[in-house]
Protein backbone atom coordinates (compact mmCIF):
# COMPACT_ATOMS: atom_id res chain seq x y z
CA UNK A 1 0.00 0.00 0.00
CA UNK A 2 3.05 2.42 -0.01
CA UNK A 3 1.66 4.47 -3.18
CA UNK A 4 -1.70 5.26 -1.06
CA UNK A 5 -1.90 8.24 0.41
CA UNK A 6 -3.37 7.65 3.63
CA UNK A 7 -4.72 10.71 3.82
CA UNK A 8 -7.51 9.79 0.71
CA UNK A 9 -8.19 6.07 2.00
CA UNK A 10 -11.59 6.19 3.48
CA UNK A 11 -10.48 3.25 5.80
CA UNK A 12 -13.77 1.59 5.61
CA UNK A 13 -13.16 0.50 2.06
CA UNK A 14 -10.25 -1.50 3.59
CA UNK A 15 -13.06 -3.06 5.71
CA UNK A 16 -14.87 -3.98 2.46
CA UNK A 17 -11.58 -5.43 0.20
CA UNK A 18 -11.37 -7.45 3.44
CA UNK A 19 -14.44 -9.02 3.13
CA UNK A 20 -13.88 -9.16 -0.55
CA UNK A 21 -11.12 -11.29 -0.33
CA UNK A 22 -13.00 -13.41 2.27
CA UNK A 23 -15.58 -13.89 0.27
CA UNK A 24 -14.50 -13.44 -3.80
CA UNK A 25 -18.29 -12.02 -4.05
CA UNK A 26 -19.94 -8.26 -3.62
CA UNK A 27 -23.18 -10.19 -2.95
CA UNK A 28 -21.69 -12.43 0.01
CA UNK A 29 -19.41 -9.73 1.37
CA UNK A 30 -22.50 -7.12 0.99
CA UNK A 31 -24.38 -9.52 3.05
CA UNK A 32 -22.10 -10.06 5.79
CA UNK A 33 -21.07 -6.23 6.18
CA UNK A 34 -24.89 -5.49 6.11
CA UNK A 35 -24.71 -3.53 3.05
CA UNK A 36 -26.26 -3.84 -0.29
CA UNK A 37 -24.36 -5.67 -3.10
CA UNK A 38 -24.67 -2.03 -5.00
CA UNK A 39 -22.68 -0.37 -2.06
CA UNK A 40 -19.78 -3.04 -1.98
CA UNK A 41 -19.58 -2.40 -5.96
CA UNK A 42 -19.43 1.00 -5.61
CA UNK A 43 -17.29 0.33 -2.49
CA UNK A 44 -14.57 -2.09 -5.12
CA UNK A 45 -14.98 0.82 -7.77
CA UNK A 46 -13.33 3.25 -5.56
CA UNK A 47 -10.73 0.92 -4.01
CA UNK A 48 -9.67 0.11 -7.88
CA UNK A 49 -9.22 3.76 -8.89
CA UNK A 50 -7.54 4.01 -5.34
CA UNK A 51 -5.21 1.31 -5.87
CA UNK A 52 -4.80 1.95 -10.23
CA UNK A 53 -5.39 -2.16 -10.01
CA UNK A 54 -8.61 -3.86 -11.43
CA UNK A 55 -7.99 -5.58 -7.69
CA UNK A 56 -10.67 -8.79 -9.10
CA UNK A 57 -11.29 -10.36 -12.50
CA UNK A 58 -14.87 -11.74 -12.67
CA UNK A 59 -14.79 -15.62 -13.46
CA UNK A 60 -17.96 -17.73 -13.90
CA UNK A 61 -19.60 -16.29 -10.86
CA UNK A 62 -17.11 -15.59 -8.53
CA UNK A 63 -14.27 -13.03 -8.21
CA UNK A 64 -10.87 -13.86 -8.49
CA UNK A 65 -8.11 -11.19 -6.59
CA UNK A 66 -5.38 -10.24 -8.49
CA UNK A 67 -2.08 -10.41 -7.73
CA UNK A 68 -2.25 -7.26 -6.31
CA UNK A 69 -5.21 -7.81 -4.28
CA UNK A 70 -3.33 -11.09 -3.32
CA UNK A 71 -0.54 -8.83 -1.84
CA UNK A 72 -2.80 -6.70 0.35
CA UNK A 73 -4.34 -9.69 2.06
CA UNK A 74 -1.98 -10.08 4.99
CA UNK A 75 -1.61 -6.47 5.88
CA UNK A 76 -5.41 -6.40 6.02
CA UNK A 77 -5.51 -9.29 8.37
CA UNK A 78 -2.95 -7.59 10.50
Amino acid sequence: MSDVHLADLDLNLLVVLRELLRTHSTTSAAKRLGRTQSAVSHALARLRGLFDDPLFLRTGGALRPTARAESLSEPLER
